[in-house]
């Protein structure tokens, strides 16, 4: 029951709540989201030497023409190919970076001089950037003909030859860690290149992206104004303009409109709490919500005290979680629109008993709930579930 506890989901004071299941983090490992968008499909194009436009499914053939006419297996990959392109979130101390995920098809002769016995691989490369850097993908939405080059600064990158698709958010999660405790630099960096199109009468978005040393003097070339053109010149990916928006835009960008590093105010650290149990990070949102009560040790938000119980909850403090769900439940808000939301406190608290042994108590919660109006379906297929019999409250 630890992990079905109805989250209130209120980013910045939004009464929009969801039901969700929370997992909670068994280590200091940075918390990697499941996918947020999936691309599988694109057009790959390349100008050949022969001057012919040569395309394929998801993959950029060679220049050489004779080459891609008499490939050989490793040389039918490509120069670049892809199976499905991920993003993910992730938090990295308090601020908001993007996971791009890129599963290609690799492989390797078992004898490189005689190009025989060749082994296909599936592989991942990922690249972890921060996510202010996908408003700047997306500002080039109406910029038709206009190249842009992006520098993601990635914080980290990896290539994973033959990856074990269920380990990967670990693998990802270690080399996050290791790289924030290093403090320096990544040694690669990505640019990222887009420009939406019109071609016969169809919206378009072409795409490029290149790796690189993270060396000034060896990307900087990349994003000159003269040379961004040239991305585009031999070789791009080319996808329908509604599905790039699509799967860079399935991410919010959280721009906090303070101080994320130094929260000052009873506002402040409430929101920096909520951005932390957001992504599971629960003890550094009981210390936000702690001091948001120091700042405002009188304060009537119902919220604070529910988003106090549910971590508390997850902490395994139930005790202290039951007495957090009873104060929010006596600061029931006057306004329609957060009634729905207040009333899962008592199915929280219900939760939070059932956790402790008090069946009964926490049927008589849950015929609370739904005696106030609760709607959410998982919430009331549970409470069918776990009242009945002795327990069952009609």
């Amino acid at each position: 029951m630890k992990n079905q506890i109805l989250i209130l989901l209120v980013m910045f004071l939004s009464y929009n709540s969801l039901a969700q299941e929370i997992e909670r983090s068994k280590s200091n490992l940075p918390t990697i989201s499941e996918v947020t968008a999936i691309m599988e499909y694109a057009t790959g194009w390349v100008l050949q030497d022969n001057g012919r436009w040569l395309d394929e499914p998801n993959k950029i053939l060679l220049y050489d023409s004779e080459q891609n006419r008499y490939a050989d297996p490793l040389q039918k990959l490509g120069r670049q190919n892809f199976k499905q392109l991920e993003l993910r979130e992730v938090l990295i101390g308090d601020e908001q970076y993007i996971v791009l995920v890129i599963k290609y098809t690799g492989g390797s002769f078992e004898f490189p001089a005689l190009r025989e016995n060749f082994h296909k691989t599936n592989n991942a490369r990922y690249v972890v950037f921060h996510a202010i850097k996908l408003q700047e993908i997306l500002s080039a939405i109406n910029q038709f003909n206009e190249p842009v080059a992006i520098n993601l600064d990635v914080f980290c990158s990896d290539n994973i030859i033959d990856f074990d698709n269920k380990q990967l958010p670990t693998q990802i999660a270690f080399n996050i860690l290791r790289v924030a405790k290093m403090e320096e630099p990544s040694k690669f960096t990505m640019i990222f290149a887009i420009m939406p199109v019109i071609v016969n009468g169809e919206k378009l978005f072409r795409f490029q992206y290149v790796n690189l040393f993270n060396q000034e003097s060896i990307y900087q070339k990349y994003l000159l104004p003269a040379n961004k053109s040239k991305h585009f010149e031999r070789s791009y990916f080319e996808v329908p303009f509604q599905d790039f928006i699509d799967f860079f835009g399935s991410v919010t960008v959280k721009s906090p409109n303070f101080n994320l590093q130094e929260p000052s105010s009873f506002s402040d650290y409430f929101k920096r709490g909520l951005l932390r149990f957001e992504r599971a990070n629960y003890i550094g949102a009981l210390t936000d919500f702690r001091a948001a009560l120091k700042q405002n040790p009188d304060t009537d938000s119902w919220l604070l005290y529910a988003y106090l119980g549910s971590t508390q909850h997850q902490l395994e403090n139930y005790n202290g979680a039951i007495r957090s769900f009873e104060k929010a439940i006596l600061l029931e808000p006057s306004d329609e629109t957060e009634h729905q939301a207040w009333i899962k406190n008592y199915y929280n608290r219900g939760l939070t008993n059932l956790m402790l042994g008090n069946k009964q108590e926490a049927c008589n919660d849950f015929k609370q709930a739904k005696d106030l109006g609760l709607t959410d379906e998982t919430a009331l297929k549970l409470i069918k579930k776990q009242c009945k019999g002795k327990f069952k409250m009609d």
